[in-house]
C-alpha cells in the first residue's frame, strides 16, 4: 500500500553517515560497525538508519548509510559527521508492506513524478518508520524525494 504527498519537509539532526559502493552483504557489515563506531564515541542511536541510493553497478550498490545519534561525535576517515538533514519541497510516498515492495513503491513514485511534471533535486532517501519482526508486512518506510520549485516545460 502506498500514499503519496507532496510539499513535505524531511529534518533530522545529527548523523553519522557512510558513502560506498557496496555489495548488501557490506551493506549489513557496515550498518553494524557503524553501531560499533557510534558506541565508542560515547553516542547513542536516535533514530532508524536512512539511506539513499545513487546508482547500482553490477552487484554492488552506490549507497549513503546514514544512523540519528543523540548528539554530535567527531568524524573519523570512514564515517562522516552531519549536523542535519534538510529535504524541503519534497513528495513522499509512504510505503507500509513487506520490504521487498519498496522497489514497486519507488517506481510508482518516479511516475507520480513524472505524470505531475515535477522536477527531482535529490535522489530518493528511504527513512524506515517501523520495523515489525514478527510480521514484516506492518513495516513503513517513506521515500522523500526533493522537488524544484520549477515544473517542466514542455
Amino acid at each position: 500500500m502506498i500514499e503519496i504527498l507532496e510539499g513535505q519537509t524531511l529534518e533530522i539532526n545529527n548523523l553519522i553517515s557512510f558513502r560506498g559502493c557496496l555489495t548488501q552483504a557490506e551493506i549489513e557489515s557496515i550498518g553494524k560497525d557503524m553501531e560499533a563506531f557510534i558506541e565508542q564515541q560515547g553516542a547513542c542511536r536516535a533514530g532508524n538508519p536512512v539511506t539513499a541510493t545513487y546508482g547500482m553497478n553490477g552487484d554492488k550498490i552506490e549507497i549513503e548509510l546514514l544512523i540519528p545519534i543523540d548528539g554530535k561525535i567527531e568524524a573519523s576517515d570512514k564515517y562522516s559527521y552531519k549536523e542535519k538533514l534538510k529535504i524541503v519541497n519534497a513528495v513522499v510516498a509512504k510505503h507500509t508492506g513487506h520490504p521487498a515492495g519498496l522497489q514497486d513503491a519507488c517506481n510508482e513514485l518516479n511516475q507520480y513524478i513524472a505524470k505531475q511534471k515535477l522536477v527531482p533535486v535529490t535522489v530518493g532517501y528511504n527513512v524506515t518508520k517501523k520495523v515489525d519482526a514478527v510480521n514484516l508486512e506492518n513495516t513503513e518506510i517513506d521515500i522523500y524525494v526533493g522537488i524544484s520549485n520549477e515544473k517542466w516545460i514542455l
